[in-house]
């Protein structure tokens, strides 16, 4: 960067530095402080506003990189940096480790503190979930004595591991020094077989107005939300909750919202939440029917989400026949119709029948297991909301045979027979963000005749991550790119590693993970060399028409205005890493002003638009989009983000 850059800076009134502040990624603004203290002197509070811990390893989750925070900084510097945080998290990787999570840990931290060292190698489970729990608390007290008292506005739990003491229970940190929380996140493990319930001060938080709890399973639990969503009920907008399938659950869900109280006066005479704009109900058994009462709370809402709940055709059913329509604007839903409801046509008849029921409808996000295959009526359901809808999504799998006999079964994507007619079921000149379980070739079939004037800026072909966990789709597109841009269409691309770092801009550092993982995971010895370029060459072809499918559209007879097309399976973040792709387009001048041009693909030859691979986390992926790209692909996800063992 020039030197006079920070000079210029230093100058600036500190409202423009503020500015500035608000338009930038974190990163760039750490690299611009590196020139200017002045400016970085101004920007420190914007700059750790938002505050997040990991846990690097979903097998060692009490090594939270907290201690290295202090370490980094020096003990001063950083609580003077906790005293401008208002948004605090938590956080770990929930990709292969989805239940009994309490039980990752290192062994070789615990064995170092003072308090363990007598109990290390103990048989009695319960110990060891204990002093777990209390080298994690250990940890989150040198944050909490660092913050300022009711500074936090958000705080999100996302270890997936059961909450210690002294954080949520009765007289805990939060409970009771951050008492004007408004947003609260909790990702905690149900399955756990030694649950500690430490949230019985939930109830003590009074401000909340978003509340997120994913991993719910026993009693307690419930009574603390339930206590929690009665504290709040007044002002609270947004609520999401998860439990993890069990056969307790069924007894337990559905009065967490509070529409069968024995005392009708414990809402203080309501049975809804007014304000609630936004609701999304994961695996929670809902009632078979609805009071007048009880819809009320639907009736007002703007957001439903319902993934995996039993009785959500029946719920559907009654909503579709209430008197006063809803308002919805987004509707989610993930279903299997053979998994929890007996299915004939009259139960299929209520869903269809509630997307009939109202207008308005904005944005449309479906996966649907075992759909009856005699069923037709879902076209025009959707084309029911044609005129308002922005976004949609439709992922379809259903039962296919294993084995000539037809004696065993799994479920497969699916591409519908409607998919070739879908520019006229949804509005192309209308929608901007589309997702569809279909092949490139499919995509391309229904995409074609609108492409010219199509506003469609997202693209997503979705498929089903665990069908595909055995094969790395990423290295096999970028394997692709990489021969393609040696030019000689039978190479053997093994044996070419050293040219894929190439492929991407060097200024743009979250790209090398990209080729990173490529490298790595080529093979070491020749006989494993031999069965990788075999699986190679059986996955080439789907590689091949993926990246003929995107020189399509990002070519001068494709879709103009798409910025970004993303392949795979995007659920619970980077869960199915290897089993993604994204894509966006570059401006051929602004290419051509930089380095890295020769990283870029498309129809070069004739000047026409330009791609290369992107990366989800990589705020510039997304600076054309008018919607939220990653919320977007990450909806409708497969599976919970956390599971029963009974489950998998």
């Amino acid at each position: 960067m020039p030197r006079h850059t920070g000079a210029m800076l230093d100058e600036l009134p500190l409202e423009i530095l503020t500015l500035i502040a608000h338009l930038l990624p974190i990163s760039s603004l750490r690299a611009l402080g590196l020139v200017s203290f002045r400016f970085y002197s101004a920007l420190v509070p914007e700059i750790y506003r938002d505050l997040t811990f990991c846990a690097r390893s979903e097998w060692a989750l009490n090594i939270l990189d907290i201690e290295s925070f202090f370490l980094r900084h020096g003990s001063s510097r950083a609580s003077s940096y906790l005293q401008y945080t208002k948004n605090l998290y938590i956080e770990a990787p929930i990709h292969l480790a989805r239940f009994n999570r309490c039980a990752y840990y290192s062994i070789f931290r615990t064995a170092g503190l003072p308090q363990c060292s007598s109990k290390v190698g103990a048989s009695d489970d319960a110990t060891a979930h204990e002093h777990f729990l209390d080298d994690i608390t250990d940890q989150l007290q040198l944050v909490f004595a660092r913050l300022k008292p009711n500074s936090l506005r958000a705080f999100r739990w996302r270890l997936g591991i059961c909450i210690p003491m002294g954080v949520l229970d009765q007289g805990g940190y939060l409970s009771r020094h951050q008492k004007s929380l408004s947003r609260l996140s909790l990702v905690t493990d149900g399955t756990c077989p030694q649950a500690w319930s430490h949230l019985d001060g939930l109830s003590e938080l009074s401000c909340l107005k978003e509340l997120e709890w994913e991993g719910i399973q026993h009693p307690a639990e419930v009574d603390s939300l339930q206590q929690c969503i009665h504290q709040n009920w007044s002002h609270l907008t947004s609520l999401s909750i998860g439990f993890v399938s069990s056969s307790n659950a069924r007894t337990l869900c559905w009065d967490i919202l509070g529409l069968r109280w024995p005392n009708p006066t414990f809402w203080g005479g309501a049975t809804a939440l007014p304000p609630l704009s936004t609701l999304l109900l994961s695996k929670v058994t809902l009632p078979s029917s609805l009071s007048p009462g009880g819809s009320s709370i639907f009736l007002n809402l703007r957001t439903l989400k319902l993934r995996d709940c039993p009785n959500q055709l029946r719920l559907l059913e009654s909503l579709s026949r209430c008197q006063k329509p809803v308002q919805l604007e987004q509707f989610e839903a993930c279903f299997d119709f053979q998994l929890h409801d007996p299915v004939d046509d009259h139960d299929f008849s209520g869903f269809v029948d509630f997307l009939l029921s109202f207008h308005g409808l904005k944005h449309l996000y479906l996966r649907l297991s075992n759909v009856p295959r005699s069923e037709s009526r879902i076209p025009n359901a959707i084309r029911h909301h044609q005129p308002t809808l922005e976004t949609f999504i439709y992922h379809e799998r259903q039962l296919a045979p294993l084995d000539d006999d037809g004696l065993f079964e799994e479920s497969r994507d699916v591409t519908p027979a409607w998919i070739p007619h879908l520019s006229i079921i949804i509005d192309p000149y209308k929608v901007t963000a589309l997702a569809l379980a279909a092949t490139p070739s499919a995509a391309k079939l229904c995409l074609r005749l609108a492409s010219t004037h199509s506003q469609l800026q997202l693209l997503h072909l979705r498929f089903s991550g665990p069908e595909r966990i055995h094969r790395n789709i990423r290295r096999e597109i970028l394997a692709c790119l990489s021969e393609r841009q040696m030019g000689s269409p039978h190479v053997d691309y093994l044996s070419h590693c050293d040219n894929v770092s190439a492929l991407l801009p060097s200024t743009e550092c979250e790209y090398d993970s990209l080729f990173d993982d490529y490298s790595e995971s080529l093979p070491g010895d020749d006989t494993v060399a031999q069965h990788a370029k075999m699986d190679c060459s059986a996955s080439h072809t789907e590689a091949e028409e993926f990246l003929s499918f995107a020189e399509w559209v990002f070519g001068p007879c494709g879709i103009p205005s798409l910025q970004v097309l993303a392949f795979g399976d995007f659920s619970h973040e980077e869960r199915y890493r290897e089993q993604q792709f994204l894509i966006r387009r570059v401006d051929p001048a602004r290419a051509r002003g930089r380095n890295g041009a020769d990283r870029c693909f498309g129809d070069t030859d004739r000047g026409g638009p330009l791609f290369e691979p992107a990366v989800e986390t990589n705020i510039w992926t997304w600076d054309a989009l008018s919607i939220d790209g990653p919320q977007f692909l990450s909806a409708c996800p497969g599976g919970g983000l956390m599971e029963s063992p009974y489950e998998m």
